[in-house]
C-alpha cells in the first residue's frame, strides 16, 4: 500500500502506577475504604500485600454476625504493624469475650481515638483495661457499663467525651470521671442515671450536652462557651427535684452561676422546671456578659416557670437570638385570669439587644386557647420594649398567619421589626 505508514509508539506497559504509589498515599486510600475491603488490597500486588496492616485507623462498621464481627476484629488485630491511632466499631453484638484482648492491643498501641457504640438489646461492658490507654484524646462510648478502677488517675490528654446510654461500676461517678480530665473541652452525657448532684468540673470545657436524669446540678465550667441541658425525667422521678425547695440559694446561680463566658444556652422545659424550685428573685442572682442566644422550652400556665425564664431573660443583658417554644399545661391553671409575662417584666433590662425571636408550638391541644393567650402576650411585650428587634418568627403546626392581624395591632418600638409564619406538617418538617 502506498503513502506513509502510521508510526508506531512505543509504550512501557510494565508502568505500575497503583503498585508505585508512596506509602502515605496508600494509607490515605486505604483508610476511606471498609477494613474488609483494605484487607482484599493484599491482592492487587506484591507492593500491596502488607500495606493494609500499617494503616493507623481502623474503622469497622458492618451488620455481620457476632462470630464474624469478633473474627474480623482479631485477625486485622493480629496482623497489624505498627501503631493503631484510631479504633472505631459499630456493632449489635456486646462482644464482652473479646473487647478485653482488643482493648490489651489498643493500649500498646498508644490509641488516641477510641469510637465504640453497640447498637442492641445488651450493655458491652468495657474492661477496665481501656483506663491503661492513656494517650487518648477522643473516647465515644455507647450502650455500655464502664468499669473504671479505683487507681485511675485520669486520662491527662482527653480533649473529646461522648457517653450515650451508660452506666459506671464501681464507686466513681460522673464528677470524678470528667474531674481527671483536665483538657477536656467537649463532653457529651446521654441517657443517664445519677443519684445526688451532677458536679461537673471542668475548667477547660467549651461544648456540654446534658440529656438524662439527676436529683440537682452543679456547673463549674468557666470556659463554657455553648450548652445544652436537657432533663429526661418520668413523672415518678420529677418528685427527686423537690430536694432544691429547701434549698435557700437560686437554683439558677447553683446550676449555672459558674458560666462567664457561656455564648449559646438551650434548655427544655424540665430544666426550666428544675430552675424554678429555688427561689426566684426580682434581680437576677447571676449575670451572662457573654449570653447571645437563649433556646428553651415553658409550659404557659405556670407561674413558676415564667418567672425563671422572665430571670434566665434577665440575666442575659447582650441577648440577641431567643428561641422559645410555648408548651400546653396539662396540670392546674396558675395564672387563670391573671397577665402572664407582664407580672415580673420590667422593661428597663429586658431585650435591649434582641434582633430575633422565634416561637415554636410542640402541638396543638385542647388548652391551645391558652397557649395563644401566653404567646400573644410575650409577643406584645417584646414588641414594646425590644428597640432592635428585626425578627419575629412563629412557627406553628396549625396556620401561623391567624396571628397576623393582632401582632398587628401591637405597638413596636422598633421599626425595623418584620412577622415571618412558618407552618409545619405533621411529621416536623417546615412547609
Amino acid at each position: 500500500m502506498d503513502g506513509p505508514q502510521p508510526q508506531r509508539v512505543s509504550c512501557n506497559v510494565n508502568l505500575d502506577y497503583i503498585s508505585n504509589l508512596p506509602a502515605d498515599l496508600k494509607e490515605k486510600i486505604l483508610v476511606k475504604l471498609p477494613v474488609k475491603e483494605a484487607v482484599k488490597t493484599s491482592i492487587l500486588s506484591s507492593k500491596w500485600k502488607d500495606a493494609w496492616t500499617s494503616i493507623r485507623s481502623l474503622v469497622f462498621e458492618e451488620n455481620s454476625p457476632e462470630y464474624m464481627t469478633i473474627r474480623l476484629v482479631d485477625n486485622v488485630l493480629i496482623f497489624h504493624l505498627g501503631p493503631i491511632l484510631e479504633f472505631r466499631l459499630v456493632s449489635e453484638h456486646a462482644c464482652n469475650e473479646a473487647i478485653s484482648r482488643w482493648m490489651l492491643i489498643l493500649s500498646r498501641n498508644k490509641i488516641r481515638y477510641l469510637d465504640l457504640r453497640f447498637n442492641g438489646h445488651e450493655r458491652c461492658k468495657i474492661p477496665s483495661r481501656l483506663f491503661s490507654c492513656l494517650a487518648l484524646e477522643r473516647v465515644i462510648l455507647s450502650e455500655c457499663i464502664i468499669n473504671v478502677p479505683q487507681s485511675f488517675q485520669g486520662f491527662k490528654l482527653l480533649h473529646t467525651l461522648s457517653l450515650s446510654s451508660f452506666n459506671l461500676s464501681g464507686i466513681t461517678t460522673i464528677a470524678n470521671l470528667v474531674s481527671g480530665c483536665p483538657l477536656l473541652e467537649r463532653l457529651r452525657l446521654y441517657f443517664f442515671v445519677q443519684q445526688g448532684c451532677l458536679h461537673i468540673i471542668a475548667p477547660n470545657l467549651r461544648d456540654l450536652h446534658i440529656l438524662g436524669e439527676c436529683h440537682d446540678l452543679c456547673l463549674e465550667t468557666p470556659k463554657l462557651v455553648s450548652g445544652c441541658i436537657y432533663l429526661n425525667i418520668s413523672n415518678g422521678d420529677h418528685k427527686k427535684f423537690l430536694i432544691a425547695n429547701s434549698r435557700k440559694e437560686s437554683n439558677i446561680k447553683k446550676a449555672l452561676g459558674c458560666l462567664p463566658n457561656i455564648q449559646e444556652l438551650h434548655i427544655d422545659a424540665e430544666f426550666i422546671d428544675y430552675l424554678a424550685m429555688g427561689p426566684i428573685s426580682e434581680n437576677p442572682p447571676t449575670i451572662f456578659n457573654c449570653l447571645t442566644e437563649i433556646s428553651l422550652a415553658v409550659y404557659c400556665s405556670d407561674r413558676e416557670e415564667i418567672a425563671a425564664a422572665l430571670c434566665l431573660f434577665k440575666s442575659a443583658p447582650i441577648l440577641n437570638v431567643l428561641n422559645i417554644e410555648f408548651l400546653d399545661w396539662r396540670g392546674e391553671d396558675q395564672l387563670q385570669g391573671q397577665p402572664f409575662w407582664k407580672l415580673k417584666a420590667t422593661k428597663d433590662f429586658l431585650f435591649k439587644c434582641l434582633q430575633t425571636l422565634n416561637i415554636m408550638y410542640l402541638q396543638d391541644t385542647n388548652l391551645s386557647s391558652r397557649r395563644d393567650e401566653s404567646m400573644l402576650e410575650f409577643a406584645e411585650l417584646v414588641l414594646g420594649i425590644a428597640p432592635v428587634l428585626e425578627k419575629l418568627k412563629i412557627i406553628d403546626y396549625e396556620d401561623p398567619t391567624v396571628y397576623r392581624t393582632k401582632l398587628d395591632c401591637f405597638p413596636k418600638l422598633s421599626e425595623k421589626a418584620e412577622f415571618v409564619f412558618v407552618q409545619r406538617s405533621e411529621d416536623g418538617d417546615l412547609v
